[in-house]
């Protein structure tokens, strides 16, 4: 099928003509040519979705923007075989009616037959969300943080837990960190992969140097990226080990669904020797999107032009 056919029967199926439009639509029209035959949806292994910074906030501008994002995942042919989302589900403080609206429309996925997968962000509370997601908490590999391993055949991924939650549960976090149980947590499951060889990512919310996970990763040679959110920017850049050798980690920062910032979320497509993510971006606003009427400030047109192919390569270090 060309691409004009394939973006013809994509749109039939509701997704916007800004993702349409966009070279990570057209990337992703490539990956597997034979993935439709005779209109037959299939799903594809190697191939999973990533999310973050949802903060859902019911009935406002943020739960409609994730709804589209929600709708243009389902919209995928070929359909990722799993979602992760790292976190930041909740608007501000993790309130149990935001975990609601987001239960109904993270369930689309799920009722869909995609796999998902969910930690925290620093504006999650843990205990409103297990109550809205209780089969994800038991799910959890440390009772008490919302840790995973996620297995797809290409490669795995250990998707960490690095909110700090104080008492005041009404009180806006922003610093992330591993704890120490959860710090040995990892070191034990990368020497399962160093040993095994098979590639693995580490994912979590906040950013390698509020983590400091980074040199723990570098000792892993199957550890080929880290992935995170926080930051609403579509990032993708290194960390060394120091100046004197060649050890390399690749990174990248995941967009929002739809608070501020870069606006869409990534594809992953896990191949036998390397994984390419792809934005998939459907716009750029801070602080608040335009209000019917409004002139877009050419600084946004900039950011989206910037971002229109954007990639983030990460080599197995085989």
């Amino acid at each position: 099928m060309d691409r004009r056919k394939f973006l013809e029967s994509i749109a039939a199926l509701g997704v916007s003509s800004t993702l349409l439009a966009s070279p990570a639509a057209a990337r992703l029209a490539s990956l597997s040519p034979s993935r439709k035959k005779k209109g037959k949806l299939t799903v594809d292994e190697d191939l999973v979705c990533i999310i973050s910074d949802l903060h859902v906030r019911p009935g406002k501008y943020q739960q409609q923007h994730f709804e589209k994002t929600v709708e243009e995942i389902l919209a995928l042919n070929p359909r990722p075989k799993r979602v992760i989302c790292l976190g930041d589900v909740a608007y501000l403080t993790g309130k149990p009616e935001e975990y609601a609206v987001a239960r109904d429309l993270l369930g689309r996925l799920e009722e869909a037959g995609m796999e998902l997968t969910i930690t925290m962000g620093n504006h999650d509370r843990r205990a409103n969300f297990a109550e809205a997601f209780p089969e994800k908490a038991a799910a959890a590999e440390l009772g008490h943080r919302m840790v995973y391993t996620v297995k797809t055949p290409q490669a795995d991924f250990i998707v960490l837990d690095s909110l700090q939650e104080g008492e005041n549960h009404d009180k806006w976090i922003t610093p992330g960190a591993i704890d120490e149980d959860q710090r040995a947590w990892l070191e034990s499951k990368l020497a399962q992969y160093a040993e095994s060889g098979k590639p693995v990512f580490v994912m979590a919310h906040h950013p390698v140097n509020e983590t400091k996970v980074g040199k723990l990763l570098m000792k892993c040679p199957a550890c080929c990226g880290y992935i995170y959110g926080h930051n609403h920017i579509w990032n993708s850049g290194w960390i060394h080990k120091d100046y004197k050798t060649r050890t390399m980690l690749r990174t990248l920062c995941m967009p929002s669904t739809g608070h501020w910032g870069d606006i869409g979320f990534a594809l992953l497509k896990l191949e036998k020797d390397k994984a390419v993510a792809s934005f998939v971006q459907r716009e750029f606003f801070f602080p608040k999107p335009l209000k019917e009427g409004e002139d877009k400030p050419a600084v946004w047109t900039a950011l989206e032009e910037e971002h229109k192919d954007a990639v983030c390569v990460f080599p197995y270090n085989l």
